[in-house]
């Protein structure tokens, strides 16, 4: 494969951004490709962003997507998935996100205001090819554990895009990653974005 894969997860701090950047790696690893990562993280420990590139192929020579490049950008928060995208996104690509906001400290002190949920989605369908708002959260939750949320985003990334990596391994790398109960809630919490995924592809046919 010459392409280069170019994606970015983005989020705030808390929402285990880097694990998710570090599943997909391994799964990238584990199907025989080269792989660079960097995390970008802008006060992540205070709900701050956080942005986790990963790039994969038979040559790779940077970590940083440059701007414009990323196939696709997985927004475990809406708002830096709109962010993300807008600096980073290719005309052609894919953005999967999750429709619960984290709002920030000026949010909550009404320094700033966050925008409308139905102003973000429209902004992403402009600027995306496909744009995909999962309620990733609740899905979580279902499968055992609301800090799921970003694998359940794996799941429906897997499903409606065209990433060359075999769906065993992002299982193996999950089960490599975590202790077995948790292991097994995100392999839950992957399936079910995995079957989302399904269901939204099929709606756009």
């Amino acid at each position: 494969m010459d392409k280069v894969w170019n994606i970015i997860i983005a989020g705030v701090g808390g929402q285990g951004v880097v694990t998710i950047a570090r599943i997909l790696a391994e799964s990238a690893l584990a199907s025989g490709y080269r792989v660079k990562t960097t995390d970008i993280v802008g006060g992540a420990q205070r709900g701050g962003a956080i942005l986790s590139h990963v790039r994969f192929g038979n040559y790779v020579y940077s970590s940083i997507v440059p701007d414009g490049f990323a196939d696709i950008v997985v927004g475990i928060e809406p708002m830096e998935a709109l962010r993300t995208s807008l600096q980073y996104l290719r005309q052609d690509g894919i953005v999967i996100f999750n429709e619960k906001p984290v709002y920030p400290l000026t949010v909550q002190l009404k320094q700033q205001k966050y925008p409308p949920l139905d102003e973000i989605k429209s902004a992403l369908t402009t600027i995306a090819k496909k744009a995909f708002a999962v309620n990733a959260y609740e899905l979580a939750i279902s499968a055992g554990s609301s800090l799921a949320a970003g694998t359940v985003l794996l799941g429906v990334m897997k499903a409606v895009s065209d990433v060359p990596i075999p769906k065993h391994n992002f299982q193996v790398a999950i089960e490599g990653m975590f202790a077995e109960k948790v292991a097994k809630i995100n392999i839950r919490a992957f399936e079910a974005g995995f079957s989302k995924g399904l269901e939204l592809s099929n709606q756009l046919k």
